[in-house]
């Protein structure tokens, strides 16, 4: 540990550059306040990177001159400070350390930078599927939002989360439709009224009917940013400027019941043809449809603006009749799909979900009407 006693002037650079937090890559730990009672205390150390003297750790010919100079020096819990010294003093060269310092604070310089206008508050919203619990890691929404969006607070606004178990209830779609309808209406859409939401970050682990009935909810009326979860298991896109082309098959004859069926995940409408062999079906798919194909903003934004014009094309021949829904889709695009949804211009949806648990074929699960 340094002997030098560093001018206050320095400590109070090394402060605001760090905002108040440990420069160890991974750490951030806020040195202002104790982490269980929450009292007001500094908690920091300065930690040199090359040492103030030549015989420590990362010391050479330059020590003294180096000593008290802030860019030399990194703001610290003690616990970091203590491993870079002792124990990881062979793991953690100064050009190492010096990256830490660099990127740290040109983190906290952006953020500190940031406006009101790039706030977003953070919903999410998660039922069972399959009886099966879904957590949501708030430091990793945080890591999806930004660059472009930052967390207009540190606690996020939850909707339905694992209300009525399993999907074995008799009454499981129109409770848990009931749920985030309701949910929805009293902790985001009266905010929205009140202007005290400006822009929702959505992120959503339900079934595909439910994750639909939620966009609708959220719709295009609303600034809504929409994340898909990724294969690495965070939300951040994967590849902002992907693209791809989605295909719609449109049905040969147009006096069948009509049915749209999105095969993005997996190819089912095979399936649907068997169940409805009398059906007009319409589908919107890709050239090899799988689960993780959903890799940027842009591809989910081709994808609303297809179910725009395939809505439109169904509603100009139905006279409203209802659109029998059937999804293979990633949450997202499954949101996007109620988003883009218009409740006075396109028909009503009759949403079918897969139950493998019983009776192995698409049901009912859950009706919206349009006006």
């Amino acid at each position: 540990m340094s002997r030098t006693k560093i001018p206050s002037n320095v400590k109070a650079e090394l402060w605001w550059k760090a905002a108040g937090r440990c420069e160890f890559k991974g750490c951030n730990k806020s040195l202002y306040s104790h982490g269980i009672t929450m009292d007001k205390c500094n908690l920091s150390n300065c930690a040199h990177i090359i040492a103030d003297s030549p015989q420590g750790p990362r010391g050479n010919a330059d020590s003294a001159k180096l000593a008290m100079d802030p860019s030399n020096i990194m703001l610290m819990c003690p616990e970091c400070h203590k491993y870079i010294d002792h124990e990881g003093k062979d793991k953690y060269d100064a050009e190492t350390l010096f990256d830490m310092k660099k990127r740290h604070e040109e983190r906290m310089e952006y953020l500190t930078g940031l406006s009101e206008d790039v706030q977003a508050n953070i919903v999410v919203y998660g039922a069972n599927i399959a009886g099966h619990k879904h957590d949501f890691d708030f430091p990793q929404l945080q890591e999806a939002l930004l660059p472009d969006y930052y967390p207009s607070s540190r606690n996020m606004i939850e909707l339905g989360l694992n209300l009525y178990g399993g999907e074995d209830w008799d009454d499981y779609w129109q409770k848990e439709e009931d749920n985030v309808v309701y949910q929805c209406k009293t902790k985001i859409l009266d905010y929205i009224d009140r202007w005290e939401y400006k822009r929702i970050a959505l992120f959503g682990l339900a079934p595909m009917p439910l994750l639909v009935r939620l966009g609708t909810m959220l719709n295009n009326k609303h600034e809504v940013v929409v994340y898909q979860k990724q294969r690495s298991g965070g939300w951040k896109w994967v590849n902002n400027d992907g693209t791809i082309e989605y295909i719609i098959n449109k049905p040969s004859k147009l006096d069948g019941v009509p049915v749209l069926v999105l095969s993005l995940s997996f190819p089912i409408t095979d399936r649907i043809k068997k169940e409805n062999p009398d059906a007009s079906i319409w589908e919107i798919t890709i050239d090899s449809p799988n689960p993780d194909f959903l890799q940027s903003p842009n591809m989910l934004y081709e994808f609303g603006r297809t179910v725009e014009s395939v809505l439109d094309q169904i509603t100009k021949v139905l006279n409203n009749q209802a659109i029998n829904l059937y999804l293979a889709a990633p949450v997202a695009c499954c949101i996007e799909f109620g988003r883009v949804w218009m409740q006075k211009a396109n028909s009503p949806l009759n949403i079918y979900d897969y139950d493998k648990k019983e009776s192995e074929k698409d049901l009912l699960a859950i009706t919206i009407k349009n006006k």
